[in-house]
């Protein structure tokens, strides 16, 4: 189931690369939470079930331009899926590109999304995995 998890995960990330906003919380559960770490200026807070997580990822879009999320790093924790990511943009109204590195956890249960959570470092996130670097 883990590995399913991992790819789960892939598709969301190819969905929000394509501008598929629909399709990248298509695996959300109606519950689902994610809690923001303000590695992304301004983007604090807790975003509740797929149209709080819509809400949170518009706003990129919104102040960037070009916006690009790459996946750098998935590492398998079982129900637990830890992402390293890097997002690139150019700012709409200064024009300077913009490059936020940041972590998340994403739980999975009954194959839906049921928590996310942002973080500022890959240790934070392994921590709140139960992994270790």
């Amino acid at each position: 189931m883990s590995q399913e998890n991992v790819e789960m995960l892939r598709r969301a990330y190819e969905a929000y690369s394509r501008g598929d906003i629909d399709g990248t919380v298509s695996d959300f559960a109606p519950e689902c939470r994610y809690t923001a770490a303000g590695t992304i200026p301004d983007r604090t807070g807790v975003f509740h079930g797929p149209e709080g997580y819509k809400e949170f990822i518009s706003w990129i879009s919104s102040e960037f331009d070009d916006v690009e999320a790459d996946l750098d790093e998935l590492i398998d924790a079982g129900d637990t899926v830890v992402v390293g990511s890097t997002l690139r943009g150019r700012g709409k109204q200064s024009g300077v590109p913009a490059k936020f590195t940041f972590w998340q956890t994403w739980t999975v249960q009954d194959g839906k999304f049921v928590r996310g959570q942002g973080f500022a470092s890959r240790a934070e996130a392994l921590e709140a995995a139960g992994l270790r670097e």
